[in-house]
């Protein structure tokens, strides 16, 4: 009998928190197997084998680089009911599964279900450090979904769905429902909006995973985020958006921050030129965002001087307050 649940989890290699997201996932005992999709590049060791000591874990290989083309491997070797999603780097809690069970009961017409997500800033070296045993002192990352379900007015106004958080009904995606390797980052973002075309996204209030922001990660990375976003969002445009999803004013809102966010990134990293254009393209959609004149104001600063005027937490500030 095929399992419930076939867990993907892309992995560049062996690490504590690879096997501590293994095993978050194999903790409650669920009927499922899980598929440790190894992105590994030349040279790089193969997985060791003690790995797949509990019978239910796989060890595939992906067949390209990046978290695309090592989940779409996943899902092709799925043989669950639902597939199930979880970054090496996340944990689940133990209802994690057993929750969104409930809620894809209550939504049979939903392609996937996601749910809210505790944030857990790990600094440890490595990235391997435990987070609190009582998780709800974390921040949470919630959607803030006004109902049960999210449209796609509320993906296009920003991505609401961490990756680690869904499970995806695997009878319901079509052969072209898969996520786009040839995006570094924001590949899942792509994904939602390709499926909320055709499927209702259902959403659980109920934070059951723990997203881990260590640094180095790609989520870490603002530039590729907002380049990567820029571009999910003109693949949407030539698909073509529906009268009443988006108001075009809204859209060019939404492209306006996106160009701020990589403005500020390209001048975080010295890049003058790229930001001064990502400023050309924000200015004429957010004309009332002053936070944009002050960007214009730091690429006329000498570097030393502008480099000591971007402080902690994504903000332009003076270095005295930094």
């Amino acid at each position: 009998m095929p399992p419930e649940f076939s867990v993907i989890i892309p992995t560049r290699g062996d690490s504590a928190h690879l096997r501590d997201a293994l095993r978050s996932a194999l903790d409650p005992r669920g009927d499922l197997e899980a598929l440790v999709v190894h992105d590994r590049r030349a040279g790089e060791p193969a997985l060791p084998g003690d790995l797949q000591s509990d019978p239910r874990v796989r060890i595939l290989r992906a067949p390209g680089p990046g978290p695309g083309a090592a989940r779409n491997a996943g899902i092709a070797e799925a043989s669950g009911r639902w597939v199930a999603l979880l970054d090496d780097d996340d944990l689940w809690l133990p209802q994690h599964l057993s929750w969104s069970r409930e809620t894809l009961a209550r939504h049979p017409e939903a392609v996937l279900v996601a749910c809210a997500a505790f944030l857990f800033a790990d600094p440890s070296p490595g990235s391997g450090g435990a987070p609190p045993a009582d998780p709800s002192s974390l921040p949470r990352f919630d959607a803030r979904v006004a109902g049960a379900t999210i449209g796609r007015r509320e993906l296009l106004l920003a991505n609401p769905i961490l990756t680690p958080t869904v499970v995806l009904a695997r009878d319901r995606l079509g052969p072209e429902d898969r996520f786009s390797a040839d995006l570094r980052v924001m590949e899942d973002y792509d994904l939602w909006l390709r499926l909320a075309r055709r499927h209702s996204l259902a959403y659980d209030s109920r934070p059951s995973v723990i997203v881990r922001r260590r640094p180095g990660s790609a989520r870490g990375d603002l530039r590729a985020m907002a380049e990567a976003a820029l571009e999910v969002l003109a693949r949407e445009e030539r698909r073509g958006l529906p009268a009443g999803v988006l108001s075009r004013r809204e859209l060019r809102a939404r492209q306006g921050r996106l160009w701020h966010d990589l403005a500020y990134a390209c001048l975080a990293g010295d890049d003058l030129p790229a930001a001064r254009r990502a400023l050309a393209e924000s200015i004429p959609r957010l004309p009332l965002l002053l936070k944009n004149y002050f960007y214009v104001l730091a690429g006329a600063l000498p570097g030393r001087l502008r480099r000591r005027w971007f402080a902690r937490g994504g903000r332009l500030v003076p270095a005295r307050q930094a």
